[in-house]
């Protein structure tokens, strides 16, 4: 086989392999929290989901959510609107779809402060064994804008003492490792395109294989076939046995 085949070979197999990596690899389970621009005005009211992706199993969730009391509340009030388990008025949140596209399940608030900023919620099959797999939304939250500006929306451990993170479990009551991507909302716009994850992945693929060609070429224009008469030259030279070489001397 010529170079030029073992080249050409070499840069599929890397473009393959490269593409298989960022498309076919395993992701791992992750909780999310929409990030949310130009909340431009106050008095406005949003809903910010809560979605966790890539679960194979997932039995129930607890989760502890924190945001600046000064941008943004809770909204109050209204028929559907949960009541927490430590008493207070009813406030904006709702289970999501997710696990109960699986069967019935116990959604419980255990606190929610608007003065701090903070609630903590759960949300779990209350009988045998069930779970929900895959992707969707698992908590509805409904803010009210108090103050134009920006403010994170972050995960914080439930049960620091157990896990650092956001509690997620199986069916088996087991903990499922995960990473979580905080929510925003904010005054300004979006970020720009190449900020995306969604687009960074192709961009670097896309790097990859660019830098693999170069690489390839450089290697060509570096590395020179002699001509084909000095090959056919040298392949047409007789070789010499050492030993013959050292009689005849």
């Amino acid at each position: 086989m010529n170079r030029k085949a073992i080249l050409v070979l070499l840069l599929f197999i890397i473009i393959v392999g490269v593409l298989a990596y960022f498309y076919l690899r395993p992701q791992l389970p992750s909780l999310s929290i929409d990030k949310v621009y130009n909340i431009n005005q106050t008095g406005q009211t949003i809903l910010v989901n809560v979605t966790i992706n890539n679960i194979p199993a997932c039995a129930g969730f607890f989760l502890n959510l924190t945001w600046n009391p000064n941008i943004i509340r809770l909204t109050t009030g209204g028929a559907n609107f949960t009541i927490p388990a430590e008493g207070g008025p009813p406030v904006g949140l709702f289970d999501g779809p997710f696990l109960k596209s699986a069967g019935p399940t116990t959604f419980v608030v255990n606190s929610a402060d608007n003065e701090k900023g903070e609630t903590i919620v759960g949300e779990v099959f209350p009988g045998e064994a069930q779970s929900a797999s895959g992707t969707g939304v698992i908590l509805i939250i409904n803010f009210t804008i108090l103050q134009v500006g920006t403010t994170t929306i972050e995960m914080k451990p439930p049960l620091p003492a157990t896990t650092n993170q956001s509690v997620v479990i199986d069916p088996q009551n087991k903990l499922v490792d995960h990473t979580e991507n905080n929510g925003l909302i904010t005054a300004k716009g979006p970020p720009p395109m190449w900020a995306s994850t969604d687009f960074q992945y192709p961009l670097i693929s896309g790097e990859v294989v660019i830098l693999a060609a170069a690489t390839g070429i450089v290697y060509l224009r570096t590395h020179p076939r002699p001509p084909k008469s000095a090959r056919r030259r040298a392949e047409l030279q007789p070789t010499i046995d050492p030993e013959d070489q050292a009689e005849s001397d």
